[in-house]
């Protein structure tokens, strides 16, 4: 594989720093058709069905912004680090943060092929009552 240009690079790192609900089909100038996206809570196969996913975030949440961390490349793989904040619709009351990591894969032609966010959904799930407290429990007994 080839290494991305650092100008497909920070186009990558540009678009979901500076996401709104308006810019979410830009998506398509810098991914491949075939890209999948991944995190813990969905799996998306295509274009279209990335664009339909990062839609819904904007039809359930508020105040959505990202903030990106440190990054290294490693051939055609970029990690980079984020932090998300968010507010759910149907609990506005409560903003969320959340710190991950990301591995996006670009192809030969520079367009993100990849893209995979790794973050804990634990703090998520134990807002949620009887879900919560089985998660706090689990928590518990492994540590």
């Amino acid at each position: 594989m080839v290494a991305p240009s650092e100008s497909a690079i920070l186009a990558c790192v540009r678009f979901f720093e500076t996401l709104t609900k308006d810019s979410v089909e830009d998506i398509r100038t810098l991914a491949s058709p075939r890209m999948r996206y991944r995190d813990p809570l969905t799996d998306a196969q295509g274009i279209d069905a990335v664009v339909a996913y990062l839609h819904k975030w904007f039809r359930d949440l508020d105040d959505i912004g990202f903030q990106r961390g440190d990054r290294a490349q490693c051939g055609n793989v970029l990690l980079s680090h984020w932090t998300m904040q968010f507010r759910v619709r149907k609990m506005p009351r409560r903003q969320w943060t959340i710190e991950g990591m990301s591995r996006t894969t670009f192809d030969d032609d520079g367009k993100v092929v990849d893209h995979v966010d790794y973050w804990d959904t634990a703090p998520m799930l134990e807002a949620f009552p009887v879900l919560g407290r089985a998660v706090t429990l689990i928590r518990k007994l492994a540590a």
